[in-house]
């Protein structure tokens, strides 16, 4: 039997496809301080999430093969516009009270840095909010940065023959991330584990039930 050439289920019309300009980014309760969120107003990009999963690599005598090993969430980038307005002003402010608490560099002597993580005057954001839209406005999905904090603000270079607004370049590490589906549009999934049970037999959950490992490295699911 020939296959169809056409465009089968890409083709229809019910699929909304997900743009890379229609979305938000913003962080809530920076520093554990109820009130103190960067809104998104004025990110120019940003990364979804990326996570890494390491190789494990098993000899034994000329044969060799991988497993896989532990997670690790990489790091991300969100970019700002420098904004010299009231409201641009207060991202600013917020960043540089973020990453001031972070690694107090106003202060050559001290050079205080928080040590709690949460909680009123700790380094973290409580969450880093990415809200997928469609061209209605409606989130399709979300993923959200668990207790993230910068580990680089970057103000960008200055140059007399280019015309570029400037940015700022914000790199930030987090505990790990969440993604949830929104609305009728994005289906939810299933999450299998397979252990040392009988043959056939294994773990099967949907998205937000705890089976026996509750904790899963850098990846959330609610």
């Amino acid at each position: 039997m020939a296959t169809q050439m056409g465009l089968g289920l890409l083709g229809s019309s019910e699929n909304i496809f997900k743009r890379k300009f229609r979305w938000t980014m913003e962080f809530i309760t920076v520093c554990g301080i109820k009130g103190l969120n960067i809104e998104p107003s004025f990110v120019k990009a940003a990364n979804r999430p990326s996570l890494t999963i390491e190789e494990t690599e098993i000899n034994f005598l000329n044969g060799k093969m991988w497993i896989p090993g532990k997670g690790t969430p990489d790091t991300t980038q969100v970019t700002y516009y420098d904004v010299a307005s009231i409201q641009g002003g207060d991202v600013v402010s917020s960043l540089f009270t973020w990453l001031a608490t972070v690694y107090n560099f106003t202060d050559e002597i001290g050079l205080s840095q928080s040590s709690k993580s949460r909680g009123a005057g700790g380094y973290c954001a409580e969450e880093g909010k990415l809200s997928m839209l469609d061209g209605c406005g409606i989130v399709i999905d979300e993923f959200v940065y668990k207790q993230c904090w910068p580990t680089q603000i970057n103000f960008g270079e200055l140059d007399y023959s280019s015309n570029d607004e400037c940015t700022i370049d914000v790199t930030l590490r987090y505990k790990n991330f969440v993604y949830t589906p929104k609305g009728k549009c994005a289906k939810d999934f299933d999450i299998y584990c397979a252990g040392c049970v009988p043959k056939g037999k294994f773990d099967k959950k949907k998205s937000g039930q705890l089976g026996e490992q509750t904790e899963v490295t850098g990846f959330e699911v609610v």
